[in-house]
């Protein structure tokens, strides 16, 4: 299924992130109308949410703009007015900044004294390869 946008998708969208959608009621008078989410039962709306499926392709470049989410079943099919998310892959994008150096520099640019209380930093290793030491003979 091909979800088309008229407006830039979200740059944070990416190929395997889940799509989802909200089924929305339109409500206000004429002339001020708006869409929220509809609730059921006096519920959060976000317990509507349907999940359409895994992101397979984004164009981000050309009208008009879209995401391709194969279909995983009845009912998945939003309809025009509905709220389009996506939620990220766990899998992929639990982990913290990887490589395997860092650098920062940290500056003030105030002439007064200022005080640092703490910095922290998480640690993820990215890769199980191990550099053998080398010596280089003169």
């Amino acid at each position: 299924m091909i979800i088309q946008f008229s407006e830039p998708i979200n740059f944070s969208v990416q190929i395997g992130d889940l799509a989802w959608y909200i089924p929305t009621v339109t409500s206000g008078v004429l002339g001020n109308q708006y869409s929220t989410g509809q609730a059921s039962n006096n519920v959060n709306p976000l317990n509507n949410a349907v999940l359409m499926g895994e992101i397979t392709d984004i164009n981000r470049t050309t009208l008009p703009y879209h995401i391709d989410v194969p279909s995983i079943g009845l009912g998945t099919t939003p309809f025009a007015q509905d709220f389009i998310m996506f939620s990220k892959n766990n899998k992929a994008n639990l982990t913290s900044i990887l490589g395997y150096y860092a650098n920062i520099t940290m500056i003030n640019h105030t002439k007064e004294k200022i005080e640092l209380f703490a910095v922290g930093s998480e640690i993820s290793q990215s890769s199980k390869k191990h550099i053998k030491s080398v010596i280089i003979n003169k």
